[in-house]
């Protein structure tokens, strides 16, 4: 990934069911087996299409204080404005299909306002940033997370944001309410820099340990979502083994 990508704000950027499945490299069966929170879940329209599909999930994000018809002008808003600085990276950048890529974002947005506005004020989409959410402990079978942690971390860290307050710190904090809010499982995405050459992220191994720490065991798992990014397209999967006191 060049260094010339960067972004100077956190983006409201999301993504469909079907790239959940391969970025998490986890099947429709496995989501059905137990409750699953997406953190942040942002535009995903990951939580509709799942809970159409049987499952039991729930979306946390800050951007859900906002009410419907201001949080699709504004997401559709932050996703051109995103895309222009994709866009002009597009020739160094390794997508498969840049055109499906870009298109399933416009997709996801749409099916997830669609979504927000039948749901909006009730459990499927609750207004939560890390790193403090607002669920009780063990609330959930499994958290999702993908593409705020480490992703903004900053540019000198592996990660794609100009600010300086998502540091190590702020992300072993996010870690701790992670884990205190699931049953069983976490899974995380990326683990890669953004930064060139292709290498892990600077803040993997403290995160892999952190986890460990708190009674996971920790596996990386190669994942075939097209991301761009050519190498260390891995997620991370903490599978819990004891309770942490």
């Amino acid at each position: 990934m060049p260094t010339g990508l960067h972004l100077p704000y956190v983006a409201f950027f999301g993504r469909t069911l079907a790239e959940y499945l391969d970025m998490f490299c986890i099947s429709l069966d496995q989501l059905r087996e137990g409750s699953t929170l997406d953190c942040p879940s942002g535009p995903d329209s990951f939580v509709a299409e799942a809970c159409a599909a049987g499952c039991d999930a729930v979306g946390c994000d800050p951007m859900y204080a906002y009410p419907p018809d201001e949080l699709r002008t504004r997401g559709l808003a932050n996703l051109d404005e995103s895309f222009v600085h994709i866009d002009a990276q597009r020739a160094a950048l390794t997508f498969r299909d840049y055109p499906a890529f870009k298109q399933a974002k416009y997709d996801a947005i749409a099916r997830f306002s669609d979504d927000y506005a039948l749901h909006y004020g009730r459990r499927r989409y609750v207004a939560a940033s890390l790193p403090k959410l607002a669920f009780a402990d063990a609330s959930f079978h499994r958290v999702l997370a993908a593409n705020f942690l480490f992703t903004y971390a900053h540019q000198d860290f592996g990660g794609l944001y100009e600010g300086r307050e998502f540091d190590l710190a702020f992300h072993l904090q996010s870690i701790d309410e992670l884990a205190r809010v699931t049953r069983s499982e976490i899974r995380l995405s990326p683990m890669g820099s953004f930064a060139s050459p292709p290498r892990p992220h600077d803040y993997r191994d403290a995160t892999i340990a952190r986890l460990q720490q708190l009674g996971f065991r920790t596996e990386l798992v190669a994942s075939n979502f097209d991301s761009g990014l050519a190498a260390f397209n891995d997620v991370l999967v903490a599978r819990r083994i004891v309770r942490a006191h």
